[in-house]
């Protein structure tokens, strides 16, 4: 994320010029076009599709819509960042608009891929119990309750940690004590939680690798599986997808999360202030690519994104779905 403040003097004779401003403003363009359009072609796909519309896919859906506030929210401002610095045409209105949207980007991505990740975790560990509980009105409240603790926290941030600025510049006027603690707490913990609990799925994976060994179904032709056994493999392989979009955006925070450290050290360059411009496309990329990580891993997301392309009648077929 940019950090410019009022302080700052090293970068006040830098600008952007046309080399600079044309390449980005084209990978933003072809960015909000594709995160939008790929993650309303997901929602549409998990709506209208049988095979799609099980309750463990309304947290997709949760994230796609989220992806989509973030392109839509972040991408515009950016570009006007972009175009108008080292002036700023918006004021200290747009300050607080640009910088709430980029924590919003953060708590409502990691956030959301956490409580996907428990889901997740729950389905492998116990698949009965998962089964017995699983419901749409149950993730449609805990959804709910994802967007307002997000809602939330951006409010209470911006009530509490946003300082006054001139308007006439684009200054970061988050307060660090504030921003470090919600970056430890909405990155760093996320992380670190996700973490243990693929651990202890990939120890399940392990364990029911065992059992269908045990059981003679390693091998082609074998039909006397548990069927408990046999599901449970499938949420691994479900499980396996999530992990793909978090592992994307995990690598795609990482020029952020170095950034920051040069921010905390007081480094401020011409080049930092590009490379800030940079971390924002890169934290919107990821709403374009997780689209392509649905499709890629899972037979049934492919299966209805290619008909709704081709603009064919959804299918009508079973509620387990195939997960390559």
């Amino acid at each position: 994320m940019n950090h410019p403040t009022s302080e700052t003097t090293e970068t006040e004779s830098c600008e952007f010029n046309l080399d600079f401003q044309i390449p980005i403003s084209i990978l933003f363009v072809v960015t909000i076009l594709l995160s939008v359009g790929e993650n309303i072609v997901v929602s549409v796909a998990i709506s209208v599709d049988k095979n799609l519309r099980r309750p463990s896919n309304g947290y997709l859906l949760s994230l796609a819509l989220t992806d989509i506030c973030i392109s839509l929210g972040l991408i515009p401002l950016e570009m006007t960042y972009v175009w108008s610095y080292p002036e700023w045409p918006l004021g200290s209105l747009g300050t607080n608009v640009l910088n709430s949207v980029w924590l919003f980007s953060i708590a409502g991505s990691f956030v959301t891929l956490l409580v996907i990740t428990v889901d997740r975790y729950r389905a492998v560990m116990s698949l009965v119990r998962y089964r017995g509980v699983v419901s749409w009105g149950r993730t449609l409240v805990i959804t709910t309750l994802v967007w307002l603790y997000v809602g939330v926290v951006v409010i209470l941030m911006g009530v509490f940690s946003f300082e006054s600025t001139s308007g006439k510049t684009y200054e970061w006027n988050v307060n660090y004590k504030f921003y470090y603690a919600f970056l430890a707490v909405h990155i760093a913990l996320p992380l670190l939680i996700i973490c243990a609990l693929y651990y202890k799925i990939y120890k399940k994976a392990v364990e029911n690798r065992q059992q269908l060994l045990s059981h003679g179904q390693a091998h082609q032709g074998s039909i006397n599986t548990s069927e408990t056994v046999r599901e449970t493999r499938l949420e691994v392989k479900m499980a396996k997808t999530v992990g793909f979009v978090f592992l994307f955006l995990v690598i795609v925070s990482i020029p952020v999360l170095i950034l920051e450290i040069f921010y905390a050290i007081g480094s401020q360059s011409c080049i930092i202030e590009k490379m800030g411009v940079v971390s924002v496309w890169l934290t919107c990329s990821n709403g374009m690519i997780n689209p392509v990580v649905y499709s890629l891993r899972n037979k049934d997301f492919r299966h209805a994104i290619l008909q709704l392309i081709h603009c064919k009648r959804p299918r009508a077929g079973s509620a387990v779905p195939v997960v390559s």
